[in-house]
């Protein structure tokens, strides 16, 4: 940062698989986000119960909970059995019982699944929260994997460059530098890296995603360093003085 100040990365916590819970109407993943959970450790427990070792090793990811979170989040956006049982050494049988296991548990990822397959289908389009759209051009028949990864990946990008916009016009001393897919860097004056001027800067970058009944607003993390980007570090926000 210049000197005398201290630069900020804020990301989005937990962001694509969020907007999937909301997508989906999905009560038990939207309880437990909004409860403050590690989500991941949530799945793991209802899809394997007791037998479930966060630590354990996975076949190819490095534990049993970094394969879980990397399955759940390709059979969300559409991965096949065959392509999750490549990825982590899996038999096709063991990835058909995996993806059963998750849609029964949650339907409404299903269902929305069937959704966007619908308006790819007759539409060749889809949308997201805050109503923007895209238009494919190529067959429909295999864009589903990349309509249902543009819902969430643009709502999140809907919302961090939204936040950017309402920070700069919001708080004159906050100098935004750029945008990196569910997060904002920032810098700020030090005099200004205390409590009451962070709690306006998170109130700040606070964003609703239109979700009728129930708005989704995704809570962002924070990162600082005096020195530079590449040297941040994980902070509360109430703990910067």
């Amino acid at each position: 940062p210049d000197k005398g100040h201290l630069i900020c990365d804020c990301d989005l916590s937990g962001a694509d698989a969020r907007v999937v819970a909301w997508e989906a109407g999905d009560t038990d993943l939207k309880t437990a986000f909004n409860a403050g959970l590690n989500v991941h450790d949530h799945n793991g427990k209802q899809m394997f119960g007791d037998s479930y070792d966060p630590e354990r090793p996975g076949k190819i990811k490095p534990t049993l909970y970094d394969e879980l979170k990397s399955a759940v989040h390709g059979t969300n956006y559409g991965a096949s059995a065959r392509t999750l049982a490549i990825t982590f050494g899996w038999t096709i049988r063991e990835a058909e019982g995996f993806q059963s296991r998750w849609f029964a548990l949650h339907p409404g990822i299903r269902d929305w699944h069937r959704k966007v397959e619908r308006d790819l289908q007759t539409k060749r389009m889809v949308r997201n929260a805050f109503g923007n759209r895209i238009i494919y051009f190529d067959r429909p028949d295999n864009l589903l994997p990349k309509g249902l990864a543009w819902i969430p990946q643009s709502t999140v990008a809907g919302i961090c460059s939204r936040a950017a916009i309402k920070l700069s016009k919001s708080i004159p001393w906050a100098d935004v530098l750029l945008q990196v897919h569910d997060s904002i860097v920032f810098q700020v004056p030090i005099h200004r890296a205390v409590s009451s001027s962070m709690a306006e800067l998170k109130q700040a970058l606070s964003i609703e995603v239109p979700y009728p009944g129930e708005p989704l607003v995704i809570p962002w993390g924070l990162a600082t360093s005096d020195r530079s980007w590449g040297e941040v570090k994980k902070v509360k926000w109430e703990e910067v003085t």
